[in-house]
């Protein structure tokens, strides 16, 4: 059977794993980040009125339900959100979302300049290892306001275990990649799958030369993943 390693996202690694599965391959679940979430600090958030809040990972969900208790006035705030499941959960603390589901970050900026003013104020409850969506809206003109909502660090097992040879890995971050990247791999992949565009970039940037082929997903969901390896043939990759 065909073998894929799949790596993330870690709050949903089991439901890509099924879909995985379900697509007719041996799906081995390998973590390779431990996410913490960290606690509101008031002092990292300037002000209490924002026009926007920008959510782009689940993990940043349980920082934001309690910075809604110490900042009531978000609750009427606007949000824009990567991803249709990401989009549900915050509907259900309450909130509106206004864009998306965006398919990753960079779409989640596109998203935002065509639709905001430059000079608006972002809110993004951020990963300690991200940065792009940051970046990418104060060279647009926005001012963005980043407090580090969880850590994310190389799980623990990731470092003591080599990962087994595959036909096929799985990331869903760019730090994901970077976690791999530093890993000594047993074997060889052929293949690289990346849940959107800023891990796609993030594998032809680090680690490209470790895979035959590097491909991303149509919409980052476990469905789409499911469908890609249901038509993926290792063997005819170059």
């Amino acid at each position: 059977m065909k073998r894929v390693i799949v790596t993330g996202p870690v709050e949903r690694i089991e439901e890509y794993a099924r879909a995985a599965a379900s697509a007719g391959w041996d799906a081995i679940e390998l973590a390779l980040l431990a996410i913490e979430p960290c606690p509101v600090d008031r002092r990292q958030i300037q002000g209490d009125r924002f026009d926007w809040i920008c959510v782009t990972s689940s993990s940043a969900l349980p920082y934001l339900a309690a910075a809604l208790e110490s900042l009531p006035a978000l609750r009427s705030t606007p949000c824009a959100v990567v991803g249709a499941r990401t989009g549900e959960r915050l509907r259900e603390l309450g909130l509106r979302v206004d864009l998306g589901p965006a398919e990753d970050a960079a779409a989640l900026a596109e998203g935002l300049r065509a639709r905001a003013g430059s000079g608006r104020r972002l809110l993004w409850p951020r990963g300690s290892l991200s940065d792009d969506l940051a970046r990418r809206m104060r060279a647009a003109g926005f001012e963005v306001c980043d407090p580090v909502a969880y850590t994310a660090r190389p799980a623990d097992s990731a470092g003591s275990i080599a990962p087994p040879a595959s036909e096929a890995v799985f990331f869903a971050s760019p730090s994901a990649v970077r976690a791999w990247h530093a890993l000594e791999a047993a074997g060889e992949t052929r293949i690289a799958i990346a849940i959107g565009a800023t891990t796609f970039d993030a594998l032809m940037q680090e680690t490209a030369p470790r895979f035959f082929d590097t491909i991303s997903l149509p919409q980052p969901t476990p469905e789409a993943l499911g469908f890609v390896l249901a038509h993926l043939e290792p063997e005819t990759s170059p």
